[in-house]
């Protein structure tokens, strides 16, 4: 599915909902997480596709296969920060929309100590050799 398709039916799926919603915002909130869900399935491919050639440049260039392995899984938590939180702000949950961002940051924080350690063992002994 193109970029052109994925955002005609974001709109088409946020003028039904807001059409919606005043008679029945239940409604309106399924429509809006089927037109969510709907994109979310068309582009599993395209990532899928992303993925391998990721894994094909990082082959080629002998970078550490937890690098990437790390790289992914923050990517995937971005994502799901993002996509969750602007859920609930749109059900009017911003104190759960604030509460997600800040997991995901912290678990972002988690996942990415072990580049902080290596990077500063490599500026160590980039530091002893001068």
């Amino acid at each position: 599915m193109d970029i052109l398709a994925i955002a005609a039916l974001c709109i088409v799926t946020a003028i039904i909902a807001k059409t919606i919603q005043p008679t029945n915002q239940d409604i309106a909130i399924v429509i809006t997480i089927a037109g969510v869900a709907a994109v979310a399935f068309s582009i599993i491919g395209t990532i899928s596709d992303v993925l391998y050639e990721v894994q094909n440049l990082a082959g080629i260039s002998d970078i550490s296969g937890s690098y990437i392995s790390i790289v992914f899984r923050v990517l995937g938590i971005c994502y799901v920060c993002e996509i969750s939180s602007s859920c609930c702000r749109d059900c009017g949950e911003s104190a759960l929309a604030s509460i997600i961002d800040i997991a995901g940051r912290v678990a972002v924080s988690v996942i990415c100590l072990p580049l902080i350690k290596s990077f500063i063992q490599t500026i160590e002994s980039i530091l002893e050799l001068g």
